[in-house]
């Protein structure tokens, strides 16, 4: 079969190589990176496979060198998922790891080219990096998601990882970010981290429960490692930060499939406010200053530990209309307003 398309191939692992030759692609390899920067000089080529721990010269200087003399060329980067550097993913295009094995690089590679599928590909890798057998990407390029996060490097591999998937992704770098970011567009999914500066993840998906119901909500966090949304958490799912990207991929695939049913479960009930706590008052006992949802004043409430994270229902002090509240619990400390 003639080849599809030429594939420099900077890495060093058999199988992904058998594999990628085997369906048609025709191929360039290199042991190091300077040997692929010299190659890349002579030889015309349709994409990058690049793996990132290269020695000295690393897969990021590699890349980044790369994109000085061919900016447009794609670059499919291979990782352990180790940390990065911050900065280390700048001029790659798609992130795919290598425990997920040989054939979600060749599906990541078919999206990156545009290729067509012949009935010699294998039908159930179509889509780039399915998550597993039994969970199908269904039109994924059409869902457009928000990532929200104040860590860059996170916030970047993220986005790298669901673009990869087929999804339109934009960025936000915190809460406010992210509601300057819905005055232009309406995500059909935003994955946020909690703990951020300004504006919380815990606030951010309060305000777009209440505001924008329609739009399907993934917290993620380093703090929590059961794949059950936290007690405290207004969102449809939750992701622990460093699982594996396929639980990252099935729990959006179950959200987006489920979408009707929680849209409409959204628009029946108000969702309750996520409150930050304000300190202490002069005699050292805690308070939050509530909005009332009704006549639309501000009251102050003593904060009773116990009912910390929990849906309180509290009467306005002046209408004596009930509006729905979640305190932070004192575990969020860290982003409490002094008073």
């Amino acid at each position: 079969m003639a080849a599809i398309s030429t594939l420099l191939c900077i890495h060093r692992d058999p199988a992904q190589l058998n594999l990628l030759k085997e369906k048609g692609y025709g191929l360039i390899t290199a042991a190091t990176g300077s040997d692929g920067l010299r190659l890349l000089m002579s030889q015309s080529v349709d994409a990058i496979i690049l793996e990132y721990d290269l020695g000295l010269l690393n897969g990021a200087v590699v890349a980044d060198e790369i994109k000085q003399v061919r900016p447009q060329l794609p670059i499919v980067m291979l990782v352990d998922y180790v940390e990065l550097p911050q900065g280390a993913l700048k001029s790659v295009d798609v992130l795919v790891a290598k425990s997920d094995g040989p054939h979600s690089l060749l599906a990541t590679i078919h999206a990156v080219l545009g290729t067509t599928q012949s009935q010699e590909f294998e039908p159930a890798r179509a889509e780039p990096l399915t998550p597993s057998a039994g969970v199908n990407m269904r039109n994924p390029s059409k869902r457009q998601i928000l990532v929200v996060d104040d860590d860059p490097y996170v916030r970047e591999t993220v986005a790298l990882l669901l673009i990869s998937a087929g999804y339109d992704v934009f960025t936000a770098r915190n809460g406010f970010d992210a509601l300057l970011q819905l005055r232009k567009m309406l995500p059909d999914v935003i994955v946020s981290d909690l703990d951020m500066p300004d504006m919380s993840g815990f606030e951010l998906l309060s305000v777009v429960r209440r505001r924008f119901p329609r739009i399907l909500t993934l917290a993620m966090s380093g703090a929590h490692s059961d794949d059950e949304v936290p007690p405290d958490v207004i969102a449809d799912g939750f992701y622990a930060k460093g699982g594996q990207p396929t639980n990252l991929f099935r729990t959006l695939e179950q959200l987006i499939s489920s979408a009707p049913a929680p849209g409409s479960a959204h628009q029946r009930k108000i969702a309750p406010a996520w409150v930050p706590r304000n300190g202490n008052d002069s005699h050292g006992i805690p308070y939050v200053m509530l909005a009332c949802t009704e006549c639309l004043r501000v009251f102050p409430l003593t904060i009773i530990e116990e009912n910390a994270g929990h849906v309180l229902e509290v009467p306005c002090f002046f209408c004596a209309a009930t509006s729905s509240y979640i305190i932070q619990p004192s575990s969020h400390g860290a982003h409490a307003l002094v008073a």
